[in-house]
């Protein structure tokens, strides 16, 4: 596992090549498993990853990445991306890309439950803040992350589109608004709720080679 971050130059026309493999899988694949797919395509794929901060305030296309993060020997993130400069940093949890991944439908009711995998996936990022108190005071967290105030916020990336209704949607959108993990927000979007917005975002972003350097 890696525990130390490397240094990463944002190239656009990369990043936008990365992106748009992302959307090709998506189109190849209607499923997606964490460990077989989602996992090695963004190992292979440091733009892609780094671009992810642009969730973030004040990272934009990450200058620090960190393929399965962890500390204090118990709990790992499947990426941390951040700017040492702004002292704010991502922390990212992939699921499986499956049309249950989020909800499951329940017999004689018209309201779907949140899924195992879902919640599995939330409680992985609310131990990661949990254990991030007792590593703040650390020698190495002030090494790896600075020194001062450090902020983070959490991601969590699960499921598609297909496997969410309109009403649903509106509840996985009100979580991410008004749910708050010790201060830390964590934003709750599926795979393909993640393509459009990187898409977008790659616009927003012409000059930001020059970021981190």
């Amino acid at each position: 596992m890696g525990t130390v971050f490397e240094q990463i130059a944002y190239n656009p026309a990369k990043c936008g090549k990365e992106i748009r493999a992302l959307g090709q899988l998506l189109k190849t694949k209607s499923e997606l498993s964490e460990r077989r797919d989602i996992l090695p395509f963004f190992k292979a794929r440091r733009q892609l990853s780094a671009f992810l901060g642009t969730f973030a305030p004040d990272i934009g296309p990450a200058p620090e990445i960190a393929y399965e993060y962890s500390f204090l020997g118990d709990y790992s993130a499947d990426l941390v991306v951040g700017n040492r400069a702004t002292k704010e940093y991502l922390v990212i949890e992939f699921e499986d890309d499956r049309d249950s991944s989020i909800f499951k439908k329940v017999r004689s009711r018209s309201t779907t439950n949140w899924s195992a995998r879902f919640d599995h996936g939330f409680s992985q990022l609310v131990d990661w803040f949990y254990t991030l108190d007792d590593y703040k005071k650390t020698d190495k967290f002030k090494k790896e992350f600075g020194s001062g105030h450090i902020s983070f916020s959490g991601l969590l990336v699960i499921g598609r589109n297909a496997g969410v209704s309109e009403t649903d949607r509106v509840r996985l959108a009100w979580r991410t608004e008004k749910v708050i993990v010790d201060s830390h927000p964590i934003s709750c979007i599926t795979f393909d709720q993640l393509h459009h917005s990187l898409n977008t975002r790659l616009a927003y972003y012409p000059a930001a080679s020059k970021v981190g350097n």
